[in-house]
């Protein structure tokens, strides 16, 4: 299945979360949005067919940590950080998580 196809419920399977560029904006709300649940975060969750995180909570405090430190400078170095917190948002919301 290629990226971008819904799942029999109508999620999509591989969503296309990469962006070219990221606002300081987006960063500080996405941040904001992982700060708020970090302490409930679920210990394992799958992102696609092939990819299981088994420590979510030590993942996310490991992203949020390097872009607390590097958001003033943020550069493409750091849009594979924020596009993964991205898809581990997208899928906890499509687990009820707001």
């Amino acid at each position: 299945m290629m990226e971008g196809q819904e799942l029999p419920d109508g999620r999509e399977k591989n969503p296309h979360v990469y962006k070219q560029t990221y606002g300081e904006e987006e960063v500080d709300e996405l941040l904001a949005w992982f700060e708020d649940r970090k302490d409930r975060l679920p210990q394992t969750l799958r992102l696609n067919e092939s990819t299981v995180s088994e420590d979510l909570p030590r993942t996310v405090a490991a992203l949020l940590a390097v872009l607390k430190k590097h958001k003033g400078k943020l550069s493409v170095t750091f849009y594979g950080y924020i596009s993964h917190l991205e898809l581990v948002r997208l899928r906890l919301r499509e687990q009820g998580w707001e």
